[in-house]
């Protein structure tokens, strides 16, 4: 991979400092580890060493790993306190995300200060964010999540307030919307239009094969014909609006 700002070692050497951490992180770690881990116990310092020497060992960055076992203990240490928090309790989701980009965040940013590229990283990110294309697709992603999942939500709230539907929202469905308009929205800018086919055929079977009543059959139809169609015309119009 050729980079105008950053050298084939460069990018190379983040991709094993990634590698190593998804290793060490996931498949070297065992459930036992997850469960048992605590500020001070044996299997946090275990998982410490090994996330210390897979750095290491992919890295031939002996002093630099240690600086990233060292912030990787004490992110995990954070979490662990987090957790015992009334409000974190059923926030696993949110704690793993958020866990997550710390730990890549560190390998970055030790990344950064071992080439010292500041500016190299500072003009590609400017770089892409001056681009047109990239910047109206990054418009077009976010306004298909939530913002025209709460649109269709407001647009079928008749049907889903009447009589013998649930009040509470579906977050379920909601969610499940917002990953298919994003599965949407990909196929038609990569025109493949073949695929959408598939998409819909299969949630046809999956939403629509259940014993469920005909009014909330009828609203479950409304709100995603309305979300596909919405999708594939606005993905259709932003490809006009795209510099090829």
């Amino acid at each position: 991979m050729n980079s105008i700002y950053f050298s084939n070692y460069e990018i190379n050497l983040l991709l094993r400092l990634i590698i190593a951490h998804l290793l060490s992180d996931f498949l070297l770690q065992t459930d036992k580890m997850v469960q048992n881990k605590k500020w001070v116990s044996k299997e946090m310092f275990a998982h410490i060493g090994i996330v210390y020497l897979t750095t290491a060992l992919f890295s031939f960055l002996w002093w630099q790993s240690i600086l990233i076992a060292f912030i990787h203990y004490l992110i995990d240490g954070i979490k662990i306190s987090l957790k015992k928090n009334t409000h974190f309790k059923t926030r696993n989701t949110q704690l793993f995300i958020l866990d997550q980009l710390a730990h890549i965040s560190t390998i970055v940013i030790v990344w950064i200060f071992i080439f010292k590229n500041y500016s190299a990283v500072f003009e590609t990110i400017n770089k892409e964010l001056n681009q047109f294309n990239f910047t109206l697709t990054l418009m077009a992603y976010i306004f298909i999540s939530q913002p025209l999942g709460f649109l269709i939500g407001l647009a079928t709230s008749k049907i889903s307030n009447s009589e013998g539907q649930p009040e509470k929202t579906d977050k379920n469905g909601f969610r499940i919307g917002i990953f298919e308009r994003i599965i949407i929205l990909t196929f038609v800018l990569l025109s493949q239009y073949e695929a959408i086919g598939f998409l819909i055929t299969g949630k046809s079977l999956l939403r629509f094969g259940s014993k469920d009543e005909n009014k909330k059959s009828e609203y479950v139809l409304l709100g995603t014909m309305m979300s596909y169609a919405i999708t594939i015309v606005f993905g259709i119009v932003l490809k006009q609006f795209l510099n090829e």
